[in-house]
Order: structure tokens, then sequence, then C-alpha cells
């Protein structure tokens, strides 16, 4: 015996034995469709324009301010998911005992996983805060500033600008001056960057 009804074809017979499977496999697969295109959904990747040069925002006069002796400074960049990023790097020299440092970054930031810029920036912003310290907010800087500090008299300090989509990092240490006048120096060299942008 085949298996087959009167006047049925070995073909019919096949998709009558089998049309409840082989309708559990296409649910299957539109189901997993379904599920991945959800889990992606509005992940798309949008890169924003790359910064210009920072070290041209800062001006010479500033730099040798902030880091006396100073060594000439050195631009980077970074690209980090939905982020391009333009870095100047000023140091002094290391063998005279003193440390002297600023690094200044601007971060612009792209769309990704269905949040706008500005969100992500916010994001960005609040996660340049480690949760081990104080986070000092500052009026008067951009849509939201903020810094922290290293501990110890002589630590670096951490200084974050939110302007819309784009960041500004300042990160800058001087052992000759104290905790306050660190600050300040922060301050200085991102209101230089953020009047030039």
């Amino acid at each position: 015996m085949s298996g087959r009804l009167a006047g049925e074809t070995g073909r019919q017979a096949w998709w009558r034995r089998h049309r409840r499977t082989v309708a559990g496999i296409a649910l299957l697969g539109v189901g997993v469709g379904v599920f991945t295109a959800h889990l992606r959904g509005g992940s798309a990747q949008i890169l924003p324009p790359a910064p210009e040069a920072v070290c041209p925002l800062l001006r010479a006069e500033v730099l040798d301010l902030l880091v006396p002796g100073r060594d000439p400074s050195t631009q980077e960049t970074d690209r980090r998911d939905e982020t391009l990023s333009a870095w100047c790097v000023v140091q002094r020299p290391k063998d005279d005992g003193e440390n002297a440092s600023l690094v200044v970054g601007v971060i612009n930031v792209g769309r990704a996983d269905g949040e706008d810029p500005v969100t992500r920036a916010r994001r960005g912003f609040s996660g340049e805060f480690p949760f081990n310290r104080d986070r000092v907010m500052l009026d008067g800087l951009g849509d939201q500033a903020g810094y922290w500090s290293e501990l110890g008299p002589a630590g670096r300090i951490y200084l974050t600008v939110r302007v819309g989509a784009r960041l500004v990092h300042v990160q800058y240490r001087n052992t000759m001056v104290g905790p306050e006048r660190s600050r300040e120096a922060a301050v200085l060299a991102a209101r230089e960057v953020l009047a030039k942008l």
C-alpha cells in the first residue's frame, strides 16, 4: 500500500502527509525573522561629520599658560561605534620633575540603536562620570557640563561639556598648582574650544 488516495499523484500524497510540517517550518522561519527584525529595529548607525582639528582651536598663549614649558602639541583622531573624535594632546617634557598635561577632545555623536544623536550625546555625557567619584555639575557651559577629579591634590581633572550632539572633553593635570586652579584651567580650555565651534 502506497498511502495514496484514489486518483492522487505521488506529489499530492506527499503534500497531504507533510503539509503541517512544512507550515510549521515556514511559520518558525517567519517568527525568527520577525524577532530578529525586532531586536535590530532602528539599529542603523549613521556616523556624524568628522570634527575639525582641535589644536588650532586653542591659542598658543593659552597652551603656554596651562602647560608651561610644553612640547609641541599633537593631533589625534578616533572612531568608536557612532562617534568620531579629534584630540589635541599637550605635555611637558618628562625629565624636569614637574608634571603638566592637557588633552582636549571634540566628539561628534551620530545615530545608533534607534536613538537620535542628541539622545546618544546625553547618554555619552552621563557615561563620562565614574560611579566612585563625586561629579560636580557646572552652569554656563553648553547644554550640560560637569567634572570629576582623581583623588589627591595633584589629581587629573576630567571635564565634559555637551552642546547638542557634540561633546567637548578636557583632561588636565598640573602638579605645580592646586585643584581649584586645575579646574579653572580645564574650564578655560573648554571655553576656548567652545568659542570656536
